[in-house]
């Protein structure tokens, strides 16, 4: 009995622990904008051999299965760290167009203004260690989020926007199996 205790125990430490990536640290329990919400999971988006980002997907109820988190109408968010002196806008940028390219089976055009909209909520100056927060309303309104900078609101209640936006990291076709194998806490 005391086994399958410490068992249990120790089960409920790792599925609630914090994360820390590249020395990135990810809550398991955040507040933002005055909500609670759960890390479901975190990764690091690599190409190649460089580390690019790390990410975080924060919900309000943790799920393995990627298509219920992008069919929740819950709000959610994804936090982003620039890890790479590599990375500037213009590589981030076509990053993004890949991650669209891949989530939406290359049918872009409904969402072409959205896409725009993202990239300027992203700016044009990156820098290593820059935080973004990249807001999905249950409204459908997306809001990037970036320190001394203010939030960037893409208006648009679309959502197939942000199925497209979030699916680049854990739909069906994502930009890396294994970053949304961590993102859903399936590694």
């Amino acid at each position: 009995m005391k086994k399958i205790t410490l068992l249990i125990f120790t089960m409920i430490l790792l599925v609630s622990a914090d994360v820390e990536l590249l020395d990135v640290d990810y809550k398991s329990r955040e507040k933002f904008l005055n909500e609670d919400y759960v890390l479901n999971g975190a990764g690091i988006r690599d190409k190649f051999i460089f580390d690019i980002y790390t990410i975080g997907l924060y919900v309000k109820e943790k799920s393995t299965s990627g298509s219920v988190i992008l069919n929740s109408d819950a709000n959610k968010y994804v936090r982003i760290v620039i890890v790479s002196r590599l990375v500037t806008a213009e590589r981030f940028s076509d990053g993004l167009d890949e991650g669209f390219e891949k989530s939406t089976g290359g049918n872009i055009d409904p969402i072409k203004d959205e896409i725009e909209l993202v990239r300027k909520g992203f700016g044009s100056d990156f820098e290593k260690g820059d935080e973004f927060i990249v807001f999905l309303g249950k409204t459908g309104e997306t809001t990037i989020y970036k320190k001394g900078r203010k939030p960037y609101v893409i208006p648009s209640k679309n959502k197939v926007f942000q199925k497209a936006l979030l699916g680049m990291w854990i739909g069906k076709n994502p930009i890396l199996n294994g970053l949304k194998d961590e993102l859903l806490g399936t590694d």
